[in-house]
């Protein structure tokens, strides 16, 4: 069975297409599109992974990161950021709180299947891309 990731994304067609690209290499997926239900779903059943978008309603990405890793639950789950924003200090921000890697959209798939891989091997590792 192949590992689980929890997509936390509000734009259902990015969403969709993370998760039937993600689904095709081997990876169980589920959704939630906003922070509320995806604080939800990560504590109910901690995913190996969770690609995150940092603006969306609920409540912000950054913010719900921080929640995830004071949570004895999902504090080892590894976060990669995704982001529609050009704010530079926002991948600081999400590296500091203990992101596992940052991307900005559009992004290449390919560098963000690398990143999710790398970071369910080895949890503990930030990823300098």
């Amino acid at each position: 069975m192949g590992k689980n990731v929890l997509i936390i994304e509000d734009d259902e067609n990015i969403s969709k297409a993370l998760e039937v690209r993600l689904n095709a290499r081997g990876y169980q997926t589920s959704t939630a599109f906003d922070a509320i239900m995806g604080m939800q779903k990560a504590s109910t059943t901690p995913p190996d992974a969770i690609l995150l978008d940092i603006t969306m309603p609920g409540g912000n990405g950054l913010t719900l990161a921080e929640r995830l890793k004071a949570s004895t639950k999902t504090q080892d789950v590894p976060i990669l950021f995704l982001t529609a924003s050009k704010q530079p200090e926002l991948r600081q921000k999400a590296m500091a709180i203990g992101g596992a890697a940052f991307f900005e959209k559009p992004y290449a798939f390919d560098y963000l299947l690398a990143a999710l891989r790398a970071s369910i091997e080895h949890p503990n590792v930030a990823l300098s891309l």
